[in-house]
């Protein structure tokens, strides 16, 4: 063995005591601390509870008692402070309509209006953009500032995703999204970048009931977005890794091994995939850039589902917003009439019939270690495993629907 190898055996064996050792810490004082308890657990928030936990504390008039603090601490993160004054009036609605345009059926997630500014937040820390979905809210924003007759540059659109990624063409075009930045019309945010700001509300807040929820949405975030592990665990890890120059080497050289890993284990999982396909199915792979591209795919197909197939899709690069449904050959092929009838009121848009977002942990492969070693696992014991069971099962189900179709003179398909 060389003294290389030897380093880095040593390296992750430190690092595995270390983390038992805490672990027996954190278990002989939890009656105490308590560290892993954390109220989110309970209430298991959706995009539209974020939405509605963020607007209470932008609305100073709410019950946290704090007035204009929390909105202030967020106006100096986005760059626009100017906007601040205690004596103008500010006025917070969620699902904000959007009643100034064709597509009045629209809903904004979090609209401002703070003195003769406005502000609109949508809020998509998890799901797929809708089809012209940004563009209509943008349009909402300039016909209000026309009809007040306000300066045209009095209005901003915020897009805060889990991963920080641009909203899709579908929602935008990009001429339009790249303009709209340009002139200081819509800013991109994420989450991670928002988490420093419900750091700055819990520092600046006086009320200590107020402060523990804040805590406790703070580290409900950071699970979420940025890695999937119990944050003092992390800071010990952190501790370990900056405690010597030589353990930090290792710790970098490791971590660039990173992509290749994952790369060879989607290979394993494509194998997996193939050997547990059901009967008549035929599995098309799709993914090839991973690390660098978005809408990397991999679909089931069968002849007579003609142009339609099953298809699990990550939204964003790195493995973000996995997602699976009924997908089209073409934008313009026909919505199959009754799927969701047959497989459950979810979403759909121009190129999905029908399709739902996975739920945590297979959500964001780009923090998550459980698809992972779940693929390792299965690779190792050469079984299905417990992800394959959940990408097959939903497969099968959905191709009893599909099964079921059936295509009128006009191609359109239906039950």
């Amino acid at each position: 063995m060389d003294e290389a190898t030897s380093e880095i055996e040593r390296f992750f064996s430190t690092l595995q005591a270390k983390r038992e050792s805490f672990a027996d810490f954190m278990r002989l004082y939890e009656p105490a601390l308590a560290p892993r308890f954390n109220l989110f657990d309970f209430i298991g928030p959706n995009e539209n509870k974020l939405s509605e936990i963020i607007a209470f504390f932008l609305d100073p008039k709410e019950t946290h008692g704090q007035g204009y603090v929390f909105l202030r601490i967020l106006l100096d993160m986005i760059g626009r402070s100017e906007i601040f004054d205690p004596k103008v009036t500010v006025e917070c609605t969620l699902e904000k309509a959007t009643n100034l345009i064709e597509a009045s059926q629209r809903r904004i997630d979090i609209w401002l209006k703070v003195g003769n500014f406005y502000l609109a937040i949508e809020n998509k820390p998890w799901t797929y953009d809708q089809k012209m979905q940004l563009t209509d809210y943008n349009k909402q924003l300039e016909e209000e500032i026309k009809k007040k007759g306000i300066d045209s540059k009095n209005y901003l659109l915020i897009y805060l995703s889990g991963t920080g990624e641009p909203p899709s063409e579908e929602s935008i075009k990009e001429k339009e999204r790249e303009s709209l930045m340009k002139s200081g019309h819509l800013k991109i945010l994420s989450y991670r970048e928002f988490i420093p700001c419900v750091n700055q509300f819990k520092t600046h807040c006086q009320s200590e009931r107020v402060r523990c929820f804040l805590q406790d949405f703070e580290d409900y975030l950071k699970i979420q977005f940025e890695g999937g592990m119990a944050m003092y665990e992390k800071d010990m890890m952190m501790e370990y890794v900056l405690s010597d120059p030589r353990i930090l080497e290792i710790a970098l050289a490791v971590s660039q091994t990173q992509d290749d890993v994952k790369q060879t284990l989607l290979k394993d999982l494509k194998g997996i995939l193939e050997r547990n396909c059901p009967v008549q199915l035929k599995l098309e792979w799709g993914i090839e850039n991973f690390g660098g591209a978005k809408y990397q795919s991999f679909s089931f197909r069968k002849d007579t589902w003609n142009n339609y197939k099953i298809t699990f899709e990550f939204e964003g690069a790195q493995g973000r917003g996995f997602g699976y449904g009924v997908s089209k050959d073409a934008e313009y092929q026909s919505d199959i009439v009754g799927i969701a009838d047959r497989l459950g009121v979810e979403k759909s848009s121009s190129w999905w019939p029908w399709y739902r977002d996975f739920e945590a942990p297979y959500d964001d492969w780009s923090i998550a270690h459980e698809p992972w070693v779940e693929i390792l696992n299965a690779r190792r014991e050469k079984t299905a495993g417990n992800l394959v069971k959940k990408i097959i099962g939903e497969v099968e189900r959905i191709a009893k629907v599909l099964d079921q179709m059936k295509f009128g003179d006009n191609g359109v398909p239906s039950f």
